[in-house]
C-alpha cells in the first residue's frame, strides 16, 4: 500500500462520501474536485513536494468536520505534514500545539467554503518553511505521555499506509457501509483506523458534530443507517443502556478501543448489539495506531482482556523491567515493532530514545501472550486513560495548583470494572469547600479532560522523607 494505490482506489468511487448528520454532505466526485483545487491553491502558496530540506507544516482545525477531508487529502498528495488541532473540544491544548509548532498556515472555519475548498484570499502570502525533521512525516498527532507536556507523534507515510493495509485485512467495508466517526481526527484511531479505510473502500463517513450529545449520536446511529462505529468500551456501554429506545440492528461492526474492555462491559455491549461483530482493538498513537484486533465472534466474552493476534507485519514481545523477553504465558511489559511504529516525537529526540530501543516501541502496558494472542492487563506507569483520552497526572496537578485556594495537589487513577476515575487529593486554605473548588475548576480550567472525577481535601499529602509526593496506585 502506498499513496498511489490509495488515490487510485479513491477515484473509483461514487455516491456520498461524507455527511454531518444535519443535512450537509459531500459526494466522492465533490471530494476529488476540491482535493485537486486545494492542491493547486497550496502549490501556488509555496507548498510542494518534500525535498532535501524536509517538509512544510499545515495546521488544521478538525472541529470543522468533513470540510477538512479535501484539505487532508491535498496535503497527502503534496507531501505536506498535517498537524490537526481541536479548539472546540480541547482549546488549551490546541493553543499550546500551535504555539509550540509555530505553524505558518492554520486552516480554520474562515479558510474553507461549505465543502472544504480553501479560500485563497483568507490565507497569508508567506511561503512556509521546510523542516528537516518532518521529512516523510504525514501527520503529527499530539498525545499526553508520561511527562506533563504532550508529545507530538510523527507518523510517516510508510507508517500510515502499512497500518492501513493491515487494517483492511479484517475491516472489510463496502460502498454500502456507513461509518460513524465518533472521535475527532486528532486521534490516530479516527484517521488511520476509520477514515482512511472507509475512503479506500468507498463507504460513507458520518462525522459527529462537535456540539452533539450522546443522545444525538444514538439517534444518528438509528436514523442514518450506520453500519460501522468505533468507540471506547465506556461509550459503547453507555449506548447499550438505551437499546430499548433506539434501533441499532443495522450496525455490522462495533470496534472497541482506547481502554481496557472489562467483562461487565463486554456482556452489556454484546447483549445490546446482537447483530454486530464486536471487536476489541488494541494500539496506541505511536503505532499508527493499530497493533492487534480481536475479531473472532463472541471472543470478547470468552477471552477477557484479549486483543487478538498482531496485525500483518507487526511483531510483539513481552519483556521484564530490564527489557529481557519473558516466556509465553508470563506477565511483563508489551513491546511492538514493525513498519507502523512512529518516526519519533517531534522536537524531542530524548523522549524518542526512551520510548524506542532497537526498533522496539515500549507500549507501557502490562500484558501476557497466550497461544499467540495478546492479553492486555493494564498500564505499567502512571499515565491515566479515561474514556480513551490520555492524561498525565502532573498535567492535572499543574492546573489545579493554579487555583488560589489550592496549595498542593496529588492526582491518581482508580480503575474498577473497566472504568477509570480520576481522583485529586488537595490541601487548601482554611475554609475552602469542595463545591466551591469544583465550581472554580470548571470555570477556570478550559480543558475539560483535566477535570477530576473525585476531589478530597486532605490535611496533608503523603510524602517521602525528601518531600516527594507518594502517588497511590489504583487504591
Amino acid at each position: 500500500m502506498d499513496s498511489r494505490q490509495f488515490f487510485s482506489e479513491l477515484y473509483k468511487h461514487g455516491g456520498v462520501c461524507a455527511a454531518d448528520g444535519t443535512g450537509g454532505f459531500m459526494t466522492y466526485k465533490q471530494l476529488r474536485e476540491r482535493m485537486e483545487q486545494n492542491a493547486q491553491i497550496l502549490t501556488r502558496l509555496g507548498f510542494g513536494k518534500s525535498n532535501s530540506k524536509g517538509q512544510q507544516l499545515l495546521a488544521v482545525d478538525v472541529s470543522l468536520g468533513f470540510r477538512v477531508v479535501p484539505v487532508y487529502l491535498a496535503a497527502l498528495l503534496l507531501n505536506i505534514t498535517l498537524i490537526p488541532v481541536d479548539p472546540l473540544r480541547n482549546p488549551a491544548l490546541s493553543d499550546k500545539i500551535l504555539r509550540w509548532t509555530k505553524a505558518e498556515l492554520y486552516i480554520t472555519d474562515s479558510s474553507l467554503d461549505s465543502l472544504g475548498k480553501i479560500l485563497p484570499g483568507s490565507l497569508p502570502g508567506t511561503i512556509p518553511s521546510h523542516r528537516q525533521e518532518l521529512s516523510e512525516v504525514a501527520v503529527v498527532l499530539y498525545t499526553s505521555g508520561t511527562t506533563g507536556r504532550p508529545k507530538g507523534v510523527m507518523l510517516t507515510y510508510g507508517n500510515i499506509w502499512s497500518n492501513l493495509r493491515s487494517i483492511l485485512d479484517y475491516f472489510t467495508l463496502t460502498p454500502k457501509d456507513r461509518l460513524y466517526l465518533f472521535r475527532p481526527l486528532t486521534y490516530a484511531s479516527a484517521f488511520t483506523g476509520e477514515l482512511l479505510p472507509a475512503l479506500y473502500k468507498g463507504a460513507a463517513v458520518y462525522f459527529k458534530p462537535g456540539d452533539i450529545n450522546p443522545i444525538g449520536t444514538m439517534k444518528s446511529l438509528a436514523r442514518d443507517g450506520i453500519t460501522a462505529l468505533g468507540v471506547t468500551p465506556t461509550v459503547a456501554a453507555a449506548f447499550a443502556r438505551f437499546r430499548s429506545r433506539y434501533d441499532f440492528s443495522g450496525l455490522r461492526y462495533l470496534i472497541l478501543s482506547g481502554e481496557c474492555l472489562s467483562a461487565a462491559h463486554a456482556e452489556q455491549i454484546t447483549a445490546a448489539f446482537p447483530a454486530a461483530g464486536i471487536w476489541n482493538a488494541y494500539g496506541l498513537t505511536e503505532a499508527s495506531p493499530r497493533i492487534s484486533c480481536l475479531t473472532e465472534a463472541g471472543a470478547v466474552i470468552r477471552k477477557k482482556g484479549c486483543v487478538g493476534r498482531p496485525l500483518a507485519g507487526v511483531k510483539v514481545k513481552v519483556a521484564d523491567s530490564q527489557g529481557r523477553p519473558v516466556p509465553e504465558g508470563q506477565e511483563g511489559i508489551l513491546y511492538a515493532a514493525g513498519p507502523n511504529i512512529m518516526k519519533g516525537y517531534y522536537g524531542d529526540p530524548e523522549a524518542t530514545a526512551r520510548k524506542i530501543t532497537d526498533g522496539w516501541l515500549c507500549t507501557g502496558d502490562r500484558a501476557v501472550i497466550r497461544e499467540g494472542e495478546i492479553y492486555v492487563l493494564g498500564r505499567s506507569d502512571f499515565l491515566l486513560i479515561r474514556g480513551g483520552i490520555n492524561m498525565d497526572p502532573s498535567e492535572i496537578e499543574s492546573e489545579l495548583t493554579r487555583i488560589p485556594q489550592i496549595r498542593e495537589a496529588l492526582v491518581f487513577g482508580e480503575t474498577s470494572e473497566g472504568r477509570t476515575r480520576v481522583h485529586a487529593w488537595i490541601t487548601c486554605d482554611s475554609g475552602a469547600e469542595i463545591p466551591q473548588i469544583r465550581s472554580t475548576i470548571i470555570r477556570t480550567i478550559r480543558d475539560s479532560r483535566l477535570w477530576p472525577d473525585v476531589i478530597e481535601i486532605k490535611q496533608e499529602l503523603p510524602k517521602t522523607a525528601s518531600g516527594k509526593l507518594i502517588r497511590p496506585i489504583n487504591p
